[in-house]
């Protein structure tokens, strides 16, 4: 039995809803990119003022005052551009995929940063450590990352969302940067690197590592060009050599010339700002590409709307019956890319020309959202990789009292000893946190 002829929408008028959804989602992440930028740049100047903010304590408030002033001044200045690119991007939903847990993570940031006053004044009182102090300032860096984190999960475009993923990699590796920075300046400033020092510097550096490695698979060929250059920097002999003596027995560290330990707190910290700087190169580069990519995209679906229209009241023309509605129905629901299939519709109420011509458009469309959801999966997948294996050491954390090091150094070794991938070995732990969290209430 055929479906009544009605005054209601086409087939046609659905494929343009389509299209618009879109374009209305591409608009909302182009505002949501210039916010990213801003992210990435409140991001830097934050990790310069923890660095100085280390240098000073470490220092007992004697010296680097004015630097310190220096850069809290800088992250002052990205915090207005923060608050302006939250002012253009607004608080509306509509086009942004997962809005609920985006805008929390900006509530924390907005909120925390309330506060950034009160922990200047413990610093420059002296009132806090340079652990301690290390610790606030990168909270509010890793609600900042959130955010990048969630625009990555929200992208719905496969080249944005691999983009994002570099760069929030990217920026997660410079951040662990900068607290190796800031840990070790605090040593050198102190004169002495304890083991669990120690110990979280190896763990920095290795995080580094494991973030950049990702990054360097979803990054375009500029940015790991521009990558490499900072490798390939004569200064990082200099930063490795004084990472050397950070992990080396007191008796070791004394054998070094005087002069080259003179002022070596200072000699480090600027070193290892200085390839901090030259990563926000690299970063620049991502958020250039990023601001690029959703412009083109968003340019290429309005293109790709109007040739739609156009093509459809170009056929619409061609009827002998112009004012004739038609209906395009879809026969077996099963496999998705089942319903692609040519043979699985049919054009019961038009001509076959024009029938045949509506269900190109529904094909082509329909297939190209395919294949932009497969491409997705394979972003989407690191990201979900990565809440594991935080979630798996939160659980540790938590439930048996371990540090982020030593939680992180026992899925590792969990892992090498089981010969299983680090993310298996989290997905088991997080899998068993129920039973912890049942057991203890009890």
């Amino acid at each position: 039995m055929k479906p009544e002829q009605t005054a209601g929408a086409s087939a046609t008028d659905y494929l343009v809803a389509s299209k618009n959804c879109e374009i209305i989602a591409l608009e909302a992440f182009l505002r949501m990119g210039r916010l990213v930028v801003a992210v990435s740049n409140l991001v830097h100047a934050l990790q310069r003022e923890r660095g100085a903010a280390n240098l000073y304590l470490g220092a007992g408030g004697r010296e680097h005052g004015d630097c310190l002033g220096q850069m809290e001044a800088g992250t002052d200045q990205q915090y207005d551009r923060f608050r302006a690119a939250l002012e253009e991007m607004g608080t509306e939903v509509s086009g942004v995929q997962g809005g609920s847990r985006f805008f929390s993570r900006i509530a924390y940031v907005v909120h925390a940063f309330s506060e950034l006053g009160e922990l200047r004044h413990q610093v420059r009182s002296n009132q806090l450590s340079p652990e301690g102090a290390s610790k606030v300032y990168s909270g509010l860096v890793h609600g900042l990352l959130s955010i990048v984190f969630e625009a990555a999960e929200t992208a719905m475009d496969p080249s944005i969302s691999r983009l994002l993923v570099a760069m929030f990699n990217f920026m997660q590796g410079k951040e662990l940067a900068g607290q190796e920075r800031a840990a070790a300046a605090a040593g050198f400033a102190m004169g002495q690197f304890d083991p669990s020092l120690k110990e979280r510097l190896d763990h920095l550096d290795e995080a580094q590592q494991r973030c950049f490695e990702v990054f360097m698979e979803f990054a375009e060929a500029p940015a790991r060009t521009e990558w490499q250059k900072v490798k390939d920097a004569p200064e990082q002999q200099e930063l490795d050599r004084l990472r050397r003596l950070a992990r080396a027995r007191p008796d070791e560290r004394a054998a070094e010339p005087a002069a080259l330990n003179k002022g070596i707190d200072q000699r480090w910290f600027w070193i290892a700002t200085g390839r901090i700087d030259a990563m926000k190169a690299v970063e620049d580069q991502l958020e250039s590409r990023l601001h690029e990519l959703c412009e083109e995209k968003l340019r290429d679906a309005r293109e790709g709307l109007a040739r739609q229209q156009t093509l459809i009241e170009d056929l619409l023309h061609q009827e002998h019956d112009p004012a004739q509605s038609f209906i395009v129905f879809c026969s077996a629901p099963g496999d998705v890319r089942a319903e692609f299939q040519q043979d699985s519709y049919h054009t019961d109420g038009v001509s076959p020309g024009l029938g045949r011509s509506i269900i190109d458009l529904v094909q082509a469309q329909s297939q190209r959202l395919q294949q932009m959801n497969d491409e997705l999966t394979a972003a989407r997948t690191a990201l979900e990789e990565r809440k594991l294996l935080d979630k798996a050491k939160l659980l540790l954390m938590k439930h048996r009292g371990m540090s982020e090091e030593q939680a992180y150094k026992m899925l590792r070794q969990t892992a090498m000893d089981q010969s299983r991938r680090l993310v298996d070995v989290a997905r088991a732990m997080v899998a068993i946190g129920d039973v912890w969290t049942r057991t203890e209430s009890k």
